[in-house]
C-alpha cells in the first residue's frame, strides 16, 4: 500500500494506492486514504479525474508502475494549487472555515476571496466595499 500526500497551507490532501495480494489477478485499487477524511480546496469532479488519471497509468496498457501514477496525481495537484493566490483577507490559499478556494472577486481589483471571508469582512466593517480597493463589491 502506498499513501501520497501533499500539503498545503495547513491542509492535506492524501491518495491511496493498494496492491492487492492476488495482484496481478485483482486489480490495484486507487482511492482517497482512509484517515483523511476531507480534499480541502477540491471538488468531488475534479478528485475523480485525478483518480481517473491516476488507475490510466497503473491499469492502462502502456504499462505504468504506482510510483507513475502517483507522479501523475502530484503534478495534477501542484498544477491546481500552483496558479491560486492567497486570500487577502485571511492570507491562505483553503479557507481554514470551509476548505474553499479564493473564488469570489472583486470587479474593480480582481484581486479573490474566501466567500466567508468576504461575509465576515462585509458583517464586520458594516461595508460592502473590496478589503483593498475599498470600490464597492456590488
Amino acid at each position: 500500500e502506498v499513501v501520497a500526500r501533499y500539503t498545503v497551507d495547513e491542509h492535506v490532501l492524501s491518495l491511496r494506492v493498494k496492491v492487492p495480494a492476488a495482484y496481478p489477478l485483482e486489480r490495484i485499487e486507487v482511492g482517497e486514504d482512509p484517515s483523511s477524511t476531507t480534499r480541502p480546496g477540491v471538488d468531488e469532479a475534479r478528485w475523480r479525474l485525478w483518480k481517473f488519471g491516476v488507475q490510466q497509468v497503473v491499469w492502462g496498457a502502456g504499462g505504468g508502475g504506482v510510483w507513475d501514477g502517483v507522479r501523475v496525481w502530484k503534478r495534477n495537484v501542484q498544477g491546481w494549487f500552483e496558479g491560486q493566490v492567497e486570500c487577502a483577507i485571511c492570507y491562505s490559499i483553503i479557507s481554514l472555515m470551509d476548505g474553499t478556494l479564493p473564488a469570489r472577486p472583486c470587479r474593480t481589483c480582481k484581486n479573490k476571496f474566501h466567500g466567508g471571508c468576504l461575509y465576515k469582512w462585509f458583517h464586520t466593517s458594516h461595508s460592502s466595499s473590496c478589503p483593498l480597493c475599498r470600490s464597492d463589491m456590488f
